[in-house]
């Protein structure tokens, strides 16, 4: 059996091309309706013994599973996509009895739903062989770079531009060379020229710590006393104190700032300093006061560079809904902070790629400064630190999770 992946904008056109390109004798398995129009799976050579196991038992003592059935199980809107389809014409008759059979209509969706959803499931097994089979390389290096912790949408794109090539030896070199070459990165000139930075993010991902690494960094360099340190963290107890435990190790000094007005002020006050480094209080990506906050920050952009701060040890749903809570600022790159801790760091990575936000440092540790890395200088290191990672964490991965992950984008390149 051969399945292929059909998308286009409505029903009409996409049953246009299974003809045009399957013939008639193509069989619907699956169609639901996404972002870009209805996507549907077909297949030619249809065996309808290797669906029947694929879908269970269950399946099959119900009714025959034939074309027809499969299509009317896949429906959205209660319209037939083969004609003469049996199922979904009763389906559709159900909707217009009284409101007795109500509770039987909705015990029917409900099944539908789950038989649905069982053979969506199946389906993209199939699939995900399918592709495997037919592409081993592709598979192999989606494999890999599923084992770091990149998201499939990343890792379609990063092979997507690699030459075309079936060299089962560089299944690891090649998709991990151009994986470093998409991390987007910025040169760094707060070491050279100072500025004034801002540490924006959540609670316990290492702002004041950073701002301690940044501060020791410049003090090397310059003198420590062009460097002021502003503690605008008035929820965390303890916050100011804990930057000037740092400051006077460095030998600069910090000013409290509560409000966004007293900021303002401060940050007159230090115009004549070369380097100005703001610890901003965590807040949670979901606070309620977070877009208060954030504007009243946005309005000292004209003056401030903002700093996004991420932990590599977040999970990617969390640092995806980060970047897009803490962009309502106009956000000059990010720090990834705690490599040492994550289990995978395909992760941040991944969030980088997707949201396209530059890193401009990377911390790897407690220690000051060492621990503080130049990002545009480290973006191999970071992939092979995301190697090293596979060592400790043994990610658990199986032909399952694949298929449930690549399946429907997988089937594209049929």
């Amino acid at each position: 059996m051969k399945i292929k992946r059909y998308l286009d904008k409505d029903m009409r056109h996409v049953l246009r091309r299974v003809r045009e390109d399957q013939g008639p004798e193509a069989v619907i398995l699956s169609n639901r309706r996404v972002d870009e129009g209805i996507e549907v799976i077909a297949a030619v050579d249809y065996d309808e013994a290797l669906v029947r196991h694929a879908i269970g038992d269950s399946v099959s003592e119900q009714q025959p599973i034939n074309g027809d059935v499969l299509a009317s199980l896949a429906q959205d809107d209660a319209h037939t996509i083969v004609e003469d389809s049996e199922p979904a014409v009763l389906a559709a008759d159900l909707l217009t009895r009284p409101a007795e059979n109500e509770s039987s209509l909705s015990d029917m969706r409900s099944e539908m739903s789950s038989l649905r959803s069982l053979l969506e499931t199946q389906l993209g097994g199939l699939v995900w062989k399918d592709q495997s089979e037919r592409y081993p390389v592709r598979a192999q290096m989606l494999r890999n770079l599923s084992q770091l912790g990149v998201a499939p949408d990343v890792a379609n794109r990063v092979i997507d531009r690699l030459p075309p090539e079936n060299d089962p030896r560089n299944t690891w070199n090649a998709p991990l060379s151009m994986l470093a070459q998409m991390l987007p990165v910025k040169g760094s000139n707060i070491l050279d020229d100072g500025g004034t930075i801002a540490l924006i993010g959540p609670t316990g991902v290492g702002k004041t710590t950073t701002i301690a690494k940044i501060a020791a960094r410049y003090a090397m360099k310059n003198w420590a006393n062009d460097i002021a340190l502003v503690s605008a963290d008035s929820f965390r107890i303890g916050a100011k104190e804990h930057l000037q435990a740092f400051a006077n190790i460095i030998g600069c000094e910090v000013y409290p700032s509560s409000n966004y007005d007293e900021l303002q002020q401060t940050l007159e006050q230090l115009r004549d300093k070369k380097l100005v480094l703001i610890d901003t209080e965590g807040r949670s990506q979901r606070d309620r006061d977070l877009c208060s906050s954030l504007a009243a920050y946005g309005q000292a952009q004209d003056r401030v560079r903002f700093l996004l701060t991420l932990s590599a040890a977040t999970q990617e749903t969390v640092l995806d809904e980060v970047v897009r809570e803490f962009s309502r600022v106009p956000l000059d790159g990010c720090v990834v902070t705690k490599i040492d801790e994550a289990g995978q760091l395909g992760c941040v990575m991944s969030a980088l790629i997707r949201h396209d936000v530059p890193a401009a440092w990377f911390s790897d540790g407690q220690r000051v400064p060492e621990d503080l890395h130049a990002a545009a200088h480290k973006k191999l290191w970071l992939v092979n630190e995301a190697v090293t990672c596979l060592e400790s964490s043994q990610p658990r991965l199986n032909e399952r999770m694949m298929a449930e992950a690549f399946s429907t984008v997988g089937a594209a390149h049929a």
